[in-house]
Parts: structure tokens; C-alpha cells; sequence
């Protein structure tokens, strides 16, 4: 055996050992090349968080957010990560996480900006669009849930009378109550002019006839905002609020739903449904005051898909990072960094999208032009992220497992959710050209 020291020791040592064993020169390098993976690996784990604070510092999470609302992100984002274990079983199985969501509640995420707490004001709008994008980091069909939920919190404080409000409020918030909003029908989506379902007006009651489709959290719902067209104002559309459970009422799951698979969707069915007239909201009065509640929608939406994004780009970065091909982690290729830098791009872009909206939020409503053109270019961007994570995955980027796919599913639903992209562009386009393309 060769004395000498250093290397050439080391090397007649492998050397000697593999020839006593039969093993090959490539079998030789795969071993030595797996020892040093193992250590890579763990040293990659703990490093993949001080990357992305580059994406973070740049985007400005941490100086945007006043002291409350950032507590409260990381509330959020903690519960996210101890569900983590239990979100691949929930979405394979399309159960609803009821425990979670009520922990979501007692932590101030349910309603933030919408009511206060504890005697104090309500959060601002940036907490509201750090909790969706802290939510949707862990699932974008619970994001989805918390999204319709507050639209209808939304509804009751802005239109609800004092005894609805005293009624559904505190159980809204705490998430002891889930609630659903029901606009969609089978042949009324983007127009929502074309809203069929019909109240009909005997005594002090209504009598709600019609059909909605695709309604989130419809099959869990304690209570259903119900739109339908009254025959009053220019044949307004209202809203009912519906309890589970009130006789005429049916709602099925769409259990073929491939996406958005914790906040069980389904198609909601009236026949004859009894109301009393007190479940009416009697400060809503048509499109209008439902676009208000829409565009809330929207912000929630264009904030909770780049949270989505985030986990994308974190669970590629430490893929890439512990991955080895040809003898060396397959973030050392060119190509990679190339596709993880365009990730990072469309995450920090979306999240100042997000900033800048929202603090503009706080002064008032934004056009509709705002909120339409980052919606559109957010929910994009996230899906081309959640495509690239997928891709740097390769098969294992299929595996539900993995995240990545699970978080893609859901964000192909959020580019036609809340509005189709293509909609959104006639939204822009009108704004740009005074054209009406609708």
C-alpha cells in the first residue's frame, strides 16, 4: 500500500477495498459521491431559509407590516406548518380541516381587517393579504375557504342589519361557523347579470327557487349568502342568508373537483326554500354591492397565490440544492438557476404587487383596473412558478407528497377564479382603449 499522505492514501485505500470487494471504479465514485451528499444535504436544509430572505428583504414584508400584523402573519404561517403532515391526506380525501380552521380563528386570521377583537379596531388590509398568502404557503383550497368565508363576513358588516350581525358575526370570526357564498350558476358565471335564481316576496317571508354551481365550502357551510334576482329596482339581485339545514335546501359535493380539494365545492339547489324576509341583507341592492364584495375576493385571491408561489420556489430550491446528477447538485447547472431565478422574479414581483395595492387599499376602494391587472398578472405568475417547480422536480414533482402539485392544481383553479384571466384582460383592455369588448 502506498505510505505516502494525503489523498493518495486515502485513494489506494478505496482502491484496495473495492478491488477486494469486485466493485466497479463507477460503483467507487457513486459511493464517495453519496457521502458527500449526505452531508450537502443537511448543510442545504438549513441554508434554503437565508436564500429566500433575499426574496423576502426585497419584496419588504418585514418593514411593511406593522408589529400586530406581522405577528399575526406568523401566527398564520406556524399553523400552516404544523398542518403540513395532515394536507396531503386532506386533499386526497377532500376533507374539510375543521380543527385548523377554527385555530385560524382564534388566531385572528378569519375577518382581520374586517372586525376588531379584544376592543380593538379591525387589522389593516396588508394583515389581510399577509393571512391569505401565509395560508395559501400551506394550501390554496383552504385559502380559497378563508376567501368566500370573509367575503360573506364582508357582506354582513357593510350590508347586514344589526341582528344579523349579532347573529353570524362572532362564530364567523372565532371560525366556529363556516360560511359559503353562492353567486355562480350553471349558466350565470362571468355574467353575472344572467343570475336566474329567483326570490319571490309572499308576507314576510321569501320563497328562493333556482340553482347555484361551484360554490366553495358549499357541502360545509353553516349558512349560504344566496343571491337571487327579486323583481325589485330594475329586478335587483339580493342577498338570503340561508342556514344549513333550512327544508328545500340541498347541496352535493362535486366530488370530480381535481383542485382546491380541502374547501369541498358543490352545486347548491333550491326548491322552494322558506326565508324570513329578516334574512335578507337589506343594504345590498345589485351588482354593484356584489362587485364590492368581489373585489375583496380579488385581493384576497392575487395575495394568496404568490404565498402558494413562495412554497413552490422554496420546495425547488432545496430540491435543486440536495438533487445529484452527473456527480453534482443540479442547482450547480445553469439552466436550473435560470429557471429558479425566474421563480424568484414572478414571487418578489407578485408580493410588491401585493404591498402596493394594499396600502393603497387602506385610503379607500381601488379601480377596478388595479385590482384586475396584478389578479391576472399574479395568478399567472404563480402557475409559471408552480410549472418551473414542478419541471426542477421531474417525476417527483408529481408526487402529492412533493407539495408541488398539489399547490399547481390549486393554482389552475385561481387563474379563472374570482374572475377568468381572459375577463380580467377585458377589464384592463376597456381602461386602456375606452373600447367595450365585453
Amino acid at each position: 500500500m502506498n505510505t505516502s499522505t494525503g489523498n493518495i492514501v486515502v485513494d489506494d485505500l478505496f482502491d484496495n477495498l473495492f478491488n477486494d470487494l469486485g466493485v466497479s471504479a463507477l460503483d467507487e465514485t457513486a459511493s464517495q459521491v453519496s457521502v458527500a451528499q449526505d452531508i450537502q444535504t443537511l448543510q442545504e436544509t438549513h441554508q434554503t431559509e437565508d436564500r429566500l430572505a433575499a426574496v423576502e428583504a426585497f419584496a419588504g414584508w418585514q418593514t411593511a407590516l406593522d408589529p400586530e400584523a406581522a405577528s399575526l402573519r406568523q401566527r398564520v404561517l406556524d399553523l400552516m406548518r404544523q398542518w403540513q403532515p395532515q394536507a396531503t391526506e386532506a386533499f386526497s380525501g377532500g376533507q374539510f380541516p375543521d380543527e385548523l380552521f377554527r385555530r385560524l380563528g382564534q388566531a385572528g386570521a378569519l375577518g382581520a381587517s374586517l372586525v376588531g377583537r379584544d376592543g380593538k379596531p379591525p387589522a389593516s388590509k396588508l394583515a389581510t393579504c399577509a393571512v391569505m398568502h401565509a395560508v395559501e404557503y400551506g394550501d390554496g383550497g383552504l385559502r380559497c375557504a378563508l376567501t368566500v368565508h370573509d367575503s360573506v363576513i364582508q357582506a354582513l358588516v357593510r350590508f347586514g342589519s344589526s341582528s344579523q350581525q349579532a347573529r353570524w358575526l362572532e362564530p364567523l370570526v372565532q371560525g366556529e361557523a363556516v360560511a359559503a357564498f353562492a353567486l355562480t350558476e350553471p349558466h350565470a358565471g362571468s355574467d353575472i347579470r344572467a343570475v336566474s335564481t329567483k326570490a319571490t316576496r309572499q308576507g314576510d317571508e321569501w320563497l328562493l327557487t333556482g340553482a347555484k354551481s361551484w360554490i366553495t365550502n358549499g357541502t360545509r357551510a353553516d349558512v349560504i349568502l344566496i343571491w337571487a334576482r327579486t323583481g325589485e329596482r330594475n329586478d335587483a339581485i339580493r342577498g338570503f342568508l340561508v342556514e344549513k339545514g333550512t327544508p328545500g335546501l340541498n347541496v352535493e359535493t362535486i366530488t370530480t373537483a381535481s383542485a382546491m380539494r380541502v374547501a369541498p365545492v358543490g352545486r347548491v339547489y333550491l326548491d322552494r326554500v322558506r326565508v324570513p324576509h329578516s334574512a335578507m341583507l337589506p343594504h345590498a341592492w345589485g351588482l354593484t354591492d356584489i362587485n364590492a364584495c368581489l373585489d375583496y375576493n380579488r385581493m384576497t385571491v392575487l395575495s394568496g397565490v404568490i404565498g402558494g408561489a413562495r412554497r413552490c420556489l422554496e420546495i425547488a430550491l432545496e430540491y435543486a440544492a440536495q438533487r445529484y446528477q452527473f456527480g453534482v447538485p443540479i442547482a450547480s447547472k445553469q439552466l436550473v438557476q435560470s429557471m429558479l431565478a425566474d421563480m424568484a422574479q414572478r414571487v418578489a414581483m407578485g408580493e410588491l404587487s401585493i404591498l402596493h395595492l394594499a396600502q393603497r387599499w387602506e385610503a379607500g376602494p381601488l379601480p377596478r383596473f388595479d385590482v384586475s391587472l396584478i389578479k391576472r398578472h399574479n395568478c399567472a405568475a404563480a402557475l409559471d412558478v408552480a410549472r418551473m417547480a414542478r419541471s426542477i422536480l421531474a417525476a417527483n414533482g408529481t408526487d402529492l407528497e412533493r407539495e408541488v402539485i398539489r399547490h399547481l392544481l390549486n393554482l389552475e383553479a385561481s387563474y379563472s377564479y374570482g374572475g377568468t384571466h381572459e375577463i380580467h384582460g377585458l377589464i384592463v383592455g376597456k381602461e386602456l382603449t375606452r373600447e367595450n369588448a365585453f
